[in-house]
């Protein structure tokens, strides 16, 4: 590994680690321990169902919808802590081959900037009715900053070019991402009539969207076989 993948690794691991510090101690709050218990589950359950991606030795799986559904509904560092926990499972769950510390880091690391960084872009919408636009600008701005994240440093690690790695690994994942992001709206606009359990209550129909698009990529799989 070259110096400059090694530099870039450590940069992102540290950004991430700063983050999720700085939440626990400038937002240490828990307002409500029984909906992130809940949305805590529900992210670990949706970390098991991992699609994985054609042209490159990753996946994806339906938590990035939780961690939207975070934004609306948990404070800072509840979202932070259920993003890195939920990553946590998603990389050790029956992978195919363990991951090592490092690549485990920089995973966490990428989607804890990502996610905050949503968060950010999500907290510009003061107004309490621009609900969808404000979700909708957080799923692309946590696709866009995770995506070339991990881009990047597949690109620094094999010399390839970083535009050319992010077309053939996530080009095709933004559609899933506007799908979850659709499915985090309507999770929080029923939350907002009926109460976050009723809403809670709709988020099982995540395995529909998971098996959609596991159909999906494994025709793309298919064809980048053939």
């Amino acid at each position: 590994m070259t110096f400059t993948a090694r530099f870039y690794i450590g940069a992102v691991v540290a950004l991430g680690c700063a983050i999720f510090i700085g939440c626990a101690v400038l937002d240490p709050r828990l307002p409500d321990p029984a909906r992130f218990v809940h949305c805590l589950v529900l992210a670990i359950l949706a970390s098991t169902f991992k699609v994985r991606l054609p042209r490159m030795n990753g996946n994806i799986s339906l938590n990035f919808v939780m961690f939207l559904v975070g934004i609306a509904a948990l404070s800072w560092t509840e979202n932070i802590i259920m993003t890195a926990i939920a990553i946590l499972v998603q990389a050790n769950w029956r992978p195919k081959t363990r991951p090592g510390l490092v690549k485990m880091s920089f995973n966490v690391s990428a989607m804890v900037i990502s996610v905050a960084a949503a968060r950010f872009a999500a907290g510009l919408f003061n107004d309490a009715a621009a609900l969808v636009p404000a979700l909708i600008v957080a799923a692309t701005v946590m696709f866009i900053l995770d995506t070339w994240l991990v881009s990047t440093v597949v690109s620094l690690i094999n010399s390839q070019p970083v535009l050319s790695v992010w077309r053939n690994c996530h080009q095709s994942v933004f559609m899933y991402y506007m799908l979850g992001a659709i499915m985090a709206v309507v999770v929080t606009a029923y939350s907002r009539v009926c109460g976050w359990p009723q809403a809670m209550a709709m988020l099982p129909g995540l395995y529909l969207l998971y098996s959609y698009y596991d159909v999906h990529v494994a025709k793309e799989r298919e064809l980048v076989r053939a």
